[in-house]
Formats: structure tokens, C-alpha cells, sequence
């Protein structure tokens, strides 16, 4: 398998990334920001969006500034179990960009989930979060030994721009000052 990803078959799945939980997270205004981002790049290149939400009972809706972003069209799955692999369709493309909360929990066991159903998944490091800065990093380096592909959203940008025409690129790469 290719690690390159075909924009023709990709697709953004957040996890979990609901208002209380997303407060309680270190550092997340930049991790939604980053969230924010991708979802503006999903659309350049109009991969679909699916959103996860553990317990909304509990942990409350997902973050309504990133359900604005993403549309009407988005996916939007709950679930009780940690892993959102269940839930999600069975018919997702073969290639997918994970942004979510919590990095060691939910995430790490959705991006597992979805690796054992033969997808390639790539996860953006900026764009994920934990509670405890240990758990985070501790997760990011078991992905990683795991090869599981550990990537940033510009990161990810490129790659889906690589053989972009000209004006997209414009889109795509933060202006230089």
C-alpha cells in the first residue's frame, strides 16, 4: 500500500471533540484551531467529514464552531463505547485524516479500529489532544512504533496538494511574510 494519500479516496473523521471535554483539554484552542483548519482544507478538496461523539449525555454536543465549518452534509455518529471504529460507516474511503480528543483513549483506539479494517490512517499530531500532556506524547510514540503515520495538517495539506493546479495552492500554503 501507498502511504500517499489520493485525495479521490480520503475522508476527516474527528473524534469526539465535544464542548466539555474540549475544555478540559491542554491546549485546545489551538488543537480546534488546527481542527478548524483541516476542515477548511477537507473542503478545497471536498473530502467528507464525519464526526464522533462519546456520551453526549455526559460530555456534552460536539464543538458547534466545528460543526458550523464542516457543513450540513457532515456525519455525526454517538456512541457509549471508547471506540468510534463501530460506529463509523463500514463504507469509508481508504484513506483517512484523524483529529479528536482524547489522544491515549478514544482516538488511539478509533485509529486501531479503523487500521484493522484496512484503511491507512493518518493521524495529525496538532490536531489531537489529551487531558495530561503524558498521556498525549506517550500515545503519539506508541502510534508511531505501531505505524500508524503521525502527520500535521500542513503536512497532510501537501500531500493532498501534490498535484494540485496552481490556484488551489494558493489556498493551500499560509502566506509568507
Amino acid at each position: 500500500m501507498s502511504w500517499r494519500i489520493d485525495g479521490r479516496k480520503a475522508a476527516i473523521v474527528v473524534v469526539d471533540v465535544q464542548e466539555r471535554l474540549a475544555a478540559a483539554v491542554a491546549g485546545a484552542g489551538a488543537i480546534l484551531s488546527k481542527i478548524d483548519r483541516l476542515l477548511e482544507i477537507g473542503r478545497l478538496f471536498s473530502l467528507p467529514v464525519h464526526f464522533t461523539e462519546l456520551a453526549p449525555q455526559k460530555l456534552g454536543p460536539i464543538s458547534s464552531s466545528l460543526l458550523r465549518s464542516a457543513g450540513d452534509e457532515a456525519g455525526r455518529y454517538a456512541r457509549n463505547s471508547l471506540s468510534a471504529g463501530a460506529v463509523l460507516p463500514k463504507e469509508l474511503p481508504q484513506y483517512l485524516l484523524i483529529a479528536g480528543m482524547e489522544t491515549h483513549a478514544a482516538v488511539r483506539q478509533t485509529v486501531y479500529d479503523l487500521r484493522e479494517r484496512g484503511r491507512a490512517v493518518y493521524l495529525l499530531a496538532d490536531a489531537v489532544g489529551s487531558r495530561n500532556a503524558v498521556d498525549h506524547e506517550v500515545a503519539l510514540e506508541e502510534m508511531r512504533q505501531d505505524r500508524i503515520v503521525v502527520t500535521t495538517v500542513e503536512a497532510a495539506a501537501c500531500e493532498l496538494g501534490a498535484e494540485a493546479a496552481e490556484p488551489i495552492l494558493d489556498q493551500l500554503l499560509p502566506p509568507l511574510s
